[in-house]
């Protein structure tokens, strides 16, 4: 009887744990990738631009910091 118990709770866990992380990820990336078609759609070109040598920088910025943290390694 406490291993059928303790079977059902586990289960029930793993479906709480299951949706606390779905609901975690959604939050946290704010539903993108759903409606990405459309965002891009109502973005001017210029606006587009700007966002791409936005996320340009920032790659090569971590890739900088990527290829400095190297050399702090002992």
């Amino acid at each position: 009887m406490d291993r059928i118990i303790r079977m059902v709770i586990n289960i029930f866990i793993r479906q709480v744990v299951s949706r606390g992380i779905n609901a975690g990820i959604n939050r946290a990336t704010r539903g993108r990738g759903q409606d990405r078609q459309n965002r891009d759609d109502a973005a001017t070109p210029e606006q587009r631009a700007a966002e791409r040598d936005q996320q340009q920088s920032v790659r090569r910025g971590m890739r900088s910091i990527r290829r400095a943290s190297r050399f702090t390694r002992f």
